[in-house]
């Protein structure tokens, strides 16, 4: 029997078609199984030879884009390390992605294998499970393989990422029993869900109260996610926020609507989650109270209702909230749809008796836009432009640079055009670039847009050239420096000489670079006067074109959005 050919043939049957890494020792007899990507749509099952560490972040990408899984493959020792950082941002973002990766055979075991992965050695196995408890399944037996897929294909249905462990050694010992691919289960996975019991205690709770409704990144996978939020909304006058991906699950005309929260959050947003009392109740859309969202303070309403529908999600402790309600604490697992659709549904029969919230003003910030410095293109007036511009059914992505915190402060209010992503709670630089890729092989009709910056990208400038031919659009923030860093330590530790900060970075031709690697580039002027032929350029539907980097001059002392976490450091 042919393991690796099962193996494949079964992730086949989950739908997964696409794969990307590097070939090495460990993985060789695997991935000659599969053809080489070409974007020749009618190989059913390809693979993208793409640097590791960018590869770990490309099935990510590709299920915030399609919802459809993808698998990342590498061999041992580095290559092993470079691939996990994308399997952390699955982890801590809920999202179900593959990672393959083999391990030294049982007979290297003391004999000093080349990147020793034994216990002798980096013991990587101890290393994964201690990441994905119950999510690492070592391959290492052709009678046990299909039942150990099935394992896999249970965690990847709930949400997790897992790792496929390959021991080539094991799996070549020959049986003569024949397996064959398991097929997948057709299986509703309905619960039973207490919808009345929910209604009553909502009921019992708001009554008198105000409702304020936090929306987080899980209600952004329901097809129909901003029309219920919207209906909720305003059938209850409720007053409404939103996490940074949370965000696309919400209208931008929405009149309750009163911004993000926290990390590059909107003042409205934040006064309003923050003056949250024993008159109010909060009820929660799948969000996670990471660092980024609520900043470590807890939830001072009279009562907190959670609803989620991913068991175990992160953020969650012993599958709870609790420890963040001051208040009373309410806990469901229900289709987010499902019960949203209750709600409303109740509420028209017999109406809510809750404090209606007052309408969200237009302007969600209480400041003027800092203004930037000379030579430097002013990013309000950027972001604002673009935010008229973006084409429908679009994907944007910001990198771990100034505009996964300026992007949302900035513009308000989600839109609707374009879905935005940050996988900020790894807050890995660079990694956003693999995610664009990922999310450009799922989806190749729509628009991809990435805002990264010059840190980020030194971590994946070397991977450009294999995607040269896909048509993504960059923009590359220059400001000599990393960000993030130098704004936040001259509030931390403004005594400090900037050269302490160790954030200068040397100036690179971007352009040149893009264009040495096979990609179209252009310069952004810093007055803006070249943006409409640019826009106009981008306008042009062209599904062969090359990709396009835009360097934008960025000046890193213009201070945008807000950096709650500041405080914790």
């Amino acid at each position: 029997m042919n393991s690796n050919k099962l193996i494949i043939d079964t992730l086949k049957s989950w739908g997964v078609s696409l794969y990307a890494g590097v070939m090495g020792g460990g993985v060789i007899h695997f991935l000659k199984n599969i053809d080489p990507y070409t974007g020749n749509s009618s190989n059913e099952i390809e693979f993208l030879n793409f640097g590791e560490y960018n590869a770990g972040f490309v099935p990510l990408g590709y299920y915030l884009a399609s919802g459809k899984i993808a698998a990342a493959i590498a061999t041992t020792g580095a290559a092993t390390k470079l691939i996990s950082c994308g399997l952390s941002d699955a982890k801590l973002h809920d999202i179900p992605a593959i990672y393959i990766v083999p391990v030294s055979g049982i007979s290297a075991v003391g004999f000093s294998p080349l990147q020793d992965s034994t216990h002798h050695g980096s013991n990587i196995l101890l290393q994964l499970e201690a990441e994905l408890p119950g999510s690492v399944f070592v391959l290492n037996n052709q009678l046990s393989l299909t039942e150990k897929l099935a394992q896999a294909k249970n965690q990847l249905d709930h949400s997790k990422p897992v790792v496929l462990v390959l021991d080539n050694e094991q799996l070549m010992i020959a049986h003569d029993e024949v397996l064959e691919p398991v097929p997948e289960e057709k299986s509703d996975n309905k619960e039973e869900i207490d919808l009345e019991s929910f209604l009553t205690s909502f009921r019992k709770e708001i009554k008198g109260r105000r409702l304020v409704i936090l929306v987080g990144e899980e209600m952004v996978r329901y097809d129909d996610a901003i029309m219920l939020t919207s209906k909720i909304s305003r059938q209850l006058q409720a007053a409404m926020v939103w996490s940074i991906n949370g965000a696309n699950a919400v209208a931008r005309d929405n009149p309750y609507g009163y911004g993000y929260i926290s990390f590059g959050g909107n003042d409205r947003a934040l006064s309003l989650f923050n003056s949250l009392t024993e008159t109010d109740v909060l009820l929660i859309l799948g969000a996670c109270p990471d660092e980024y969202t609520v900043n470590f303070n807890k939830f001072s309403a009279a009562a907190t209702f959670f609803v989620g529908n991913i068991p175990d999600a992160y953020g969650l402790v012993d599958n709870s909230l609790e420890h963040f309600a001051e208040g009373r604490y309410y806990h469901f697992k229900a289709p987010l749809d499902i019960l949203l659709k209750s709600i409303i549904e109740s509420s028209i029969q017999n109406p809510f008796r809750n404090i209606s919230a007052k309408l969200a003003p237009q302007n969600l910030n209480d400041k003027p836009f800092h203004s930037a410095r000379k030579n430097y293109v002013n990013m309000p007036v950027l972001y604002q432009e673009l935010d008229k511009w973006w084409p429908a059914d679009s994907i944007g992505i910001d990198d771990i640079c100034l505009a996964y915190k300026d992007r949302q402060y900035v513009v308000q209010r989600p839109n609707n055009n374009i879905k935005f992503y940050s996988l900020y709670r790894g807050s890995a630089m660079g990694g956003a670039f693999g995610a664009a890729v990922g999310a450009k092989l799922a989806s190749p009709e729509k628009d991809v847009f990435l805002f990264t910056g010059d840190g980020c990208f030194r971590l994946f400038s070397g991977t450009m050239a294999e995607v040269s031919d896909l048509g993504l659009v960059v923009f590359l923030f220059n400001n000599e420096t990393l960000g993030i860093v130098e704004q936040g330590l001259g509030k931390i530790m403004p005594h400090v000489a900037k050269a302490h900060y160790h954030a200068k970075l040397k100036s690179i031709d971007y352009c040149g670079v893009a264009r040495a690697h096979g990609w179209d580039a252009k310069y952004l002027n810093p007055d803006l006067n070249n943006l409409a032929t640019l826009l106009d350029r981008l306008s042009i539907k062209n599904k062969a074109s090359k990709s396009l980097l835009i360097e934008v001059p960025v000046d890193a002392m213009q201070l945008l959005g807000s950096n709650p976490r500041l405080k914790n450091l």
